[in-house]
């Protein structure tokens, strides 16, 4: 998305509509969303329904990979899958970072991120590695950063469940 000013400049100039002067916009081109920041926290019913849908892909990408390794499945299978974690643990942090979260969500959320900090290198490396030792290696390394007892918590400060794979 970064490219899209670059390519709309590119295009005004070379139609001939670069030397004009234009009006700063008022309003954020429709493909252009507005900050997190500037939005309002979300209330509490609203902050459950985000949070689910925002650790659901991770999560099913985890028990995915666990359900793999208790099968046995060979270990660049097994690599696949933590590629797979890797890309949604890093979405989900993302998103948990940009969400408006009330005021009583956001001490355990930043808990749980800080844990998901130390896990995502050892995921990405999971998902990078070269032989069967060294995906084993950095698994156990993220698994040590599961997050598990943060997300609990943040399941507990919105009201939901714990957690319990399917």
């Amino acid at each position: 998305m970064r490219r899209w000013p670059a390519a709309l400049a590119l295009v005004l100039l070379l139609a001939g509509c670069g030397g004009q002067q234009v009006k700063p916009a008022t309003q954020l081109p429709a493909w252009q969303a507005p900050s997190a920041s500037a939005a309002a926290p979300l209330t509490m019913k609203e902050a459950k329904g985000r949070y689910l849908a925002i650790v659901a892909p991770y999560n099913t990408a985890l028990e995915e990979l666990e359900d793999a390794l208790k099968a046995g499945k060979p270990w660049r299978t097994v690599r696949s899958l933590a590629r797979t974690v890797a890309t949604t643990n890093a979405a989900h942090a993302e998103q948990l970072r940009t969400t408006a979260w009330p005021a009583n969500v956001q001490t355990p959320v930043a808990a749980l991120l800080k844990e998901n900090d130390l896990a995502l290198p050892h995921w990405q490396r999971a998902g990078a590695a070269t032989s069967a030792e060294a995906l084993m290696r950095e698994i156990r390394a993220a698994a040590a950063h599961d997050g598990g007892t943060q997300a609990n918590k943040v399941r507990a400060t919105l009201g939901l469940p714990v957690y319990k794979e399917s």
